[in-house]
């Protein structure tokens, strides 16, 4: 089946910092498999949209995986990235379809991004890749556009 391009252009990908450390498990768990240490991790993940002008704009994301002052045995991640993005005024479309794409579609793109980003840095680490499970982007973005005490 062929596919219709999106309406939202991708103008430009950015990795801006990663971070990662390997924490050896102990004695006990040397022998188990990478999944093991991988299922009880927390993820935190936070993102922002700037506007650039009518059209483009720029989505920033941070994803952070066992990122804690103490984190369990296997990996600790942190990365954080952002994409430009266009949606050209000539499109014409519905302001529900440009709001989905602007805050839905836009931080999805940039998440699966990182997402591949992270698979590439570890790898080669000793556990294997880390695959960043998918996502519940709706709870994401309702979570996001409550009020700090409201998330708690």
């Amino acid at each position: 089946m062929e596919a219709k391009e999106s309406p939202i252009k991708l103008l430009r990908f950015v990795v801006l910092g990663m971070e990662f450390r390997f924490i050896p498990p102990s004695k006990q768990n040397k022998s188990k498999s990478p999944d093991f240490f991988f299922q009880d991790y927390a993820i935190d993940i936070d993102f922002s949209h700037s506007a650039v002008d009518e059209e483009q704009f720029f989505v920033f994301a941070k994803i952070g995986v066992n990122n804690s002052s103490r984190p369990k045995h296997g990996y600790k991640i942190f990365i954080e990235g952002g994409a430009s993005f266009s949606i050209p005024k000539q499109a014409d479309l519905d302001e529900n379809i440009t709001k989905n794409l602007k805050y839905f579609s836009s931080v999805n793109i940039v998440i699966g991004y990182l997402r591949a980003a992270i698979n590439t840095l570890t790898a080669s680490a000793p556990l294997g890749p880390y695959l960043l499970p998918p996502i519940d982007m709706q709870d994401l973005i309702k979570r996001k556009s409550q009020s700090p005490s409201e998330r708690e």
